[in-house]
Parts: structure tokens; sequence; C-alpha cells
């Protein structure tokens, strides 16, 4: 009986594995696409570290709307 509940555990991980694949695959595709619409010919003079930074805003651009303006012009 035991033998049949590793089974069961085992084929039970391997189909959560199947589901997981195609979020995390999307997932990677969209940040490529994100990539290619914010990195352009200026940008790409700008260093790494530039670009990242406009990566994290425009991917967590839900908590960036929160956020109001006028404190972050007072800020800079």
């Amino acid at each position: 009986m035991t033998i049949w509940k590793e089974f069961f555990k085992l084929v039970h991980i391997f189909i959560k594995l199947l589901l997981f694949l195609p979020v995390t695959t999307t997932i990677i595709k969209i940040i490529f696409y994100v990539m290619d619409i914010i990195k352009s010919k200026l940008q790409n003079r700008k260093g790494d570290r530039r670009i990242n930074g406009s990566l994290v805003v425009y991917i967590e651009k839900d908590i960036f709307d929160e956020i109001n303006n006028e404190v972050i012009i007072k800020r800079f």
C-alpha cells in the first residue's frame, strides 16, 4: 500500500509541475517583451542600472500608480 502512496505522491508533484510550467514561461515572455519596449536606441546608451530601474517601474506599475506624484516631485 505504501508503494501506491508514493506513486500517487510523485504523480501529484508531476502534475503540479506541468501546470506551473506554462505560467513561468508566460511570465518570462512578458518580461522580455517589456525589455524590448523599454530598451530603445536612446536607452542603449544608458547603463544597465538605469534600464533595470525602468523595468522595475514598468513591471510593478500597479504599485507605482498608488504613489502620489507630488511626493516624488518634492523629493527630487
